[in-house]
C-alpha cells in the first residue's frame, strides 16, 4: 500500500497506480473533471501513462453549477 494526499485527506491505496486506475479506485464517476498532480494539470491523455507514486498530493476539481 501507499498513501497519497487527495484533495487534502491522507489516503491508503493498493498499490502505485496510474491516475485512470486511481480515480476508479477512489470510486470517481463520470467525466468533466480537472485533476492536478503535485500542483501541475493533467490532461486526459496522460492519465495512463502518469503513475501516482507515494506521498503525492492528487487535487480532483468537479464543474459547480450556478451562475
Amino acid at each position: 500500500m501507499i498513501e497519497v494526499v487527495v484533495n487534502g485527506v491522507r489516503t491508503k491505496v493498493s498499490k502505485e497506480l496510474n491516475v485512470k486506475q486511481i480515480i476508479k479506485e477512489l470510486n470517481y464517476t463520470g467525466e468533466g473533471f480537472a485533476l492536478a498532480l503535485n500542483g501541475t494539470f493533467v490532461a486526459i491523455s496522460s492519465y495512463k501513462e502518469t503513475i501516482i507514486r507515494d506521498n503525492d498530493s492528487i487535487e480532483i476539481l468537479a464543474p459547480v453549477q450556478g451562475g
